[in-house]
């Protein structure tokens, strides 16, 4: 009854011996598993490290008992007696426990080995001491079966499942190159690892594919132990692979419930509920029976029942019943292929002699779940007769359908023969020709369609054939904007294929709902609606459905970018998943890209009306590079969305920004108002919100009210980088706020500089525009090409121009511009000369022919800065918004000061020195640039410290805290001798100007007089 010997080689098990740890704090553990599973092995080197004591029961007597129990506490307290003198259970437990709590001062471990096996007077004993010992004792108790004794609510159990060896442990015995096998093959019954490791130490490389008779010994002896019923069940979960309770229970075995829980914390089953599997090599036993058919048999009709048609399908393709087989294909192909059974049915087919016409129908339909239509095609051929019917016209036309040849698909319908009596085939034919002729333009053809399939269903009856046609409505009305429609039709839809029973049907309805609530009115519900479908097709065991598309362009409309191109590349490079990547890249700023996966989607093959959408969007991305290319993909994509009436909110947006961005403001301004009430009637919050910023592009007042407007409309439609981009489209305008939206927006991976058609990109500089160089010597440029001097005609436009661009936009009055440019001329031809003066203006800086860089009215003239790119008012913005974000500490300033230094390139219209105008525009600058170096100098390296106090004291010499940071700059960075040389000037530059110096004694010595 001693603690049995460890083996010599023990692996070690540090998550085992931590349970065991923590299972230790309960009063009882109880540790439970069939032969093999290393319960003493591991319990006695968990025992041998702890304080605990061994006791052996087996099939004992009380008498017995009861000294190996004394003799194993005498091992922790010697001083309790070598036995006692009393033949009761009761009171030996009484006595005991008496002796206990005396002697006990610190927690004690009885581990009691093959407890199970335990009755009568000896099992009373245990359960006594499970019972009444005291709190500093607790108990492990081992054992192979269920416990013949009352145990307390303190209770911890260990079953096999925490006895199975680890991957890693198993790799420890057998190698790191068997581990896998031997892992999968034994679930890790250590056992069954120690006789893998016995042959691959006698030089076998890899474990055998039947495990060999040793472990087929070691099966035979652990199912000798088990009654006849345990053994049946276990043949029939063997055979059939894995099973449920229910469907154990309609195999006849009625107490599976209890059974197969109880048998997988012994080690014999492995799995939980929902199923379970027999632990290997168990298995391979029990499948060595012959027999075995009419288990299966009826094992299929139950998962066909219950709607697990794969299941039902690999049963009886066991059984080799391939009559049967042949009939479940023809019942339920389409649900054993959502289920993600279309290898297995095509696997089947190549057993069945097909005489029957209907079972190419469903090898076509596997095929084409598999991608390969031509196979599919192939097999729909064989298929037909001299007569097209509705049950292979639907079908073909799908096909043609998802190859993006709707028109191919129309023309099979118009090729059908109908029967006299209305069939959901028919009904189906019906409801898929209604999107088949809507995207071909003809609307109302389709109209039609959809009433013949209302009237079709309700000859053919059923729940099934209503949702069809309830769903061929609600296509239209997506299509119309009809939201109330659209609502109502798919709700129905939906409502009838859950009647029908049809779990496919119905998922594909709710998936499509989801593609239009994502395109349109409200890609959050779209998620929320395929989160559902999801759990739907799980539940009934179908393959996820193909929500990947829709989940992608959910989540790029809600600004989740990651997310969008995860989702887009699970769902393949088809023309829907390369627009949705364009998108993305294209709203991240990435042109490049964006251009890349849409030129491969428009180089597929078809009519696909996603085409609209992916020349609408290669627009925009190729405005500002190619605007010609851009103007005719656009005026394609609207042309081709009005005929369909399909993408005319993203086609007409499109236009408007290309226009807006080639300086076209009223084709702009007018597509902006159709998109905008287009995108309102429709419910398009996306739709909605870039319209407003559209117009905000086009607007002659302030466009920061709409712009704000916008921001709202995007947060409402859960567009958190749609409402930054408006945000920041904003900032520019005001120059508050720049630098804190352009780092937000970085932070969701957006690019915030990159010319495209956008609200932010058509607020950047772009090579076509004119460009006005006034810092540093005056300049005008046209595509980046000097304007020739005789195109100016006279000084008088240049002189112009200079006073327009001190004025940075700022309308200025007529009046003030006679005065400035003839000071001395009364007369009343100033006004002809200065309309000479502007039409010459004019011709040097038209650029576009439909644009207009002079805004000029009856009373004021100014530059446009939306097209004219004016380095003095860009140099304006960015010092602005870097002396804000200095002042709030932002961690951005350093940057947008650099920015902002880097801008300024030399005074303003130095060749004008004496023009009133100039000199007060030029301090104006030079106040702002020493306002930036005054906050760049705040830096804590003393060198860049240098650089930028010596810049500031070049524009003012007699800047006396200048003077005493860059001294004590210097001598920060060791530039001592330098650093007295600039304390010399900065005592003569106070000296100069009859100021007493703040600082006199940095150097230790007089300061000299001031005079």
């Amino acid at each position: 009854m001693s603690q049995p010997a460890l083996p010599a080689r023990l692996v070690d098990r540090p998550a085992l011996t931590a349970r065991l740890d923590t299972a230790a704090g309960h009063k009882v553990v109880v540790v439970k598993a069939g032969p093999g599973w290393g319960k003493t092995t591991s319990v006695a080197a968990w025992a041998a490290t702890r304080r605990a004591c061994w006791l052996s029961a087996g099939d004992t007597s009380l008498d017995r008992l009861s000294r190996g129990l004394l003799r194993a506490l005498r091992q922790r307290l010697p001083r309790l007696p070598v036995e006692l003198i009393t033949s009761q259970a009761d009171a030996v437990a009484d006595l005991v426990c008496g002796l206990l709590d005396v002697h006990l001062d610190e927690p004690l471990v009885l581990v009691v080995d093959d407890a199970g096996a335990l009755d009568g007077d000896g099992a009373r004993l245990i359960e006594a001491l499970c019972l009444r010992s005291p709190e500093l004792f607790s108990l492990v108790l081992l054992t192979r079966g269920e416990l013949g004794f009352a145990l307390p609510a303190d209770l911890c159990e260990i079953d096999s499942r925490e006895l199975a060896f680890t991957g890693e442990e198993v790799a420890a015995l057998v190698g790191a190159d068997a581990a896998g096998v031997v892992r999968a093959r034994t679930a890790g019954w250590p056992a069954a690892v120690t006789l893998y490791r016995e042959a691959l130490s006698s030089g076998c490389a890899v474990p055998q594919e039947d495990g060999g008779d040793v472990l087929v010994r070691l099966a035979a002896s652990v199912l000798a132990g088990e009654p006849e019923p345990v053994r049946e069940l276990l043949r029939a979960i063997a055979l059939l692979g894995r099973v449920s309770i229910a469907l154990c229970v309609a195999l006849g075995f009625t107490d599976a419930r209890e059974t197969l829980p109880e048998l997988t914390r012994r080690g014999l089953l492995s799995g939980d509920r929902p199923e379970w599997s027999v632990l290997e090599p168990i298995g391979e036993l029990l499948r060595r029976d012959t027999g075995g058919e009419e288990v299966r048999h009826r094992a299929a009709v139950f998962c066909e029942r219950t709607g697990a048609h794969a299941e039902a399908l690999r049963h009886l393709v066991e059984a080799k019943r391939w009559d049967l087989v042949a009939q479940l294909l023809l019942r339920r192909d389409e649900q054993i292929v959502a289920a993600g059974g279309a290898d297995a049915v095509l696997e089947a087919l190549e057993h069945l002699e097909i005489d029957d016409q209907r079972l190419h129908l469903v090898q076509g339909f596997a095929r084409q779940h598999k991608g390969d239509w031509l196979g599919a095609l192939h097999s729909y051929e064989q298929a037909s007769e001299k007569v097209l019917r509705p049950c292979l016209a639907w079908r073909m036309g799908q096909l043609h359908a998802l190859t993006g040849q709707p028109e191919r698909a129309v023309d099979l319908f118009e090729r059908t023969v109908f029967d006299d009596v209305a069939s959901l085939d028919e009904v189906r034919l019906l409801s898929l020709a209604v999107r088949w002729f809507r995207e071909t333009g003809r609307h109302a053809e389709a109209r039609k369609l959809a009433e013949r399939c209302e009237l079709a269903a309700r000859r053919c009856g059923g729940h099934a054939a209503k949702a069809w046609s309830s769903k061929a409505f609600g296509f239209l009305a997506a299509h119309d904007g009809d939201r109330v429609a659209f609502e109502m039709h798919y709700g129905q839809a939906a409502d009838g294929a859950r009647r029908s029973g049809n779990r496919m049907l119905e998922l594909t309805i709710r998936t499509e709902r989801a593609w239009f609530l994502a395109a349109e009115t409200s890609p959050a519900d779209a998620l929320a609606e395929l989160g559902e479908v999801v759990v739907l097709g799980r539940q009934a065991g179908l393959v996820e459905p193909d929500c990947h598309h829709t989940r992608a362009l959910a989540n790029t409309r809600l600004g989740r970018f990651d997310a969008a191109l995860t989702d887009a590349d699970k769902a393949g490079w088809g023309v829907k998943g390369l627009v949705i990547r364009a998108e993305v890249h294209r709203r991240r700023g990435e042109p490049g890209q964006a251009q890349a996966f849409l030129d491969e989607a428009l180089a597929i093959p078809g009519a696909d009306p996603l085409r609209i959408l992916a020349k609408a969007t290669l627009a925009r991305v190729l405005a500002s590079e190619n605007p010609a290319t851009a103007r005719e993909l656009v005026d394609e994509a609207v042309a081709d969305a009005e005929n369909l009436r399909m993408w005319q909110v993203p086609a007409l947006l499109a236009r408007g920004w290309v226009a807006l961005l080639a300086g076209d403001r009223e084709r702009a301004r007018e597509d902006a108002a159709a998109a905008r009430a287009l995108a309102g009637r429709r419910g398009d919050r996306a739709g909605l919100a870039d319209a407003l910023q559209l117009a905000a592009g086009t607007s002659e007042k302030p466009a920061v009210a709409l712009l704000a407007e916008a921001a709202m409309v995007w947060q409402a439609a859960g567009d958190e980088v749609g409402a930054l981009t408006a945000k920041l489209a904003s900032a520019r305008l005001t120059g508050v706020d720049v630098p804190r939206f352009e780092d937000e927006l970085r932070g969701h991976g957006v690019r915030t500089d990159v010319p495209m058609a956008d609200v932010l990109g058509t607020g950047l500089p772009r090579t076509a525009r004119i460009a006005v160089r006034t810092l540093g010597g005056f300049q005008v440029l046209r595509d980046g090409v000097p304007v020739p001097g005789a195109l100016w005609q006279s000084k008088k436009a240049r002189d112009l121009l200079k006073i327009l661009a001190a004025n940075r936009g700022r309308p200025v009055p007529r009046p003030q511009l006679v005065d400035l440019l003839w000071p001395d001329d009364l007369s009343d031809r100033t006004a002809n000369r200065l309309s000479v003066l502007l039409s010459t203006l004019r011709n040097v800086l038209s650029v576009f022919a439909d644009a207009e860089p002079l805004v000029a009215t009856r009373d004021t003239v100014a530059l446009d800065l939306s097209l004219v790119d004016l380095d003095v008012a860009a140099f304006f913005t960015t010092a602005n918004a870097a002396l804000v974000a200095h002042r709030r500490n932002d961690p951005a300033a350093h940057r947008l000061l650099i920015d902002a230094d880097e801008l300024y390139l030399g005074e303003f219209l130095a060749e004008e020195p004496y023009e009133q105008w100039a000199i007060q525009a030029r301090e104006e600058v030079r106040g702002r640039h020493t306002a930036v170096l005054r906050a760049l100098a705040q830096v804590p390296d003393p060198e860049q410290q240098v650089g930028y106090l010596t810049r500031l004291l070049e524009l003012d010499p007699y800047d006396e805290s200048a003077h005493v940071r860059l001294v004590k700059a210097l001598r920060a960075a060791g530039r001592h001798g330098e650093a007295r040389r600039r304390y010399e000037v900065y005592l003569g530059q106070m000296n100069e100007i009859g100021v007493r110096p703040t600082e006199p004694d940095l150097f230790g010595r007089p300061v000299l007089q001031v005079s």
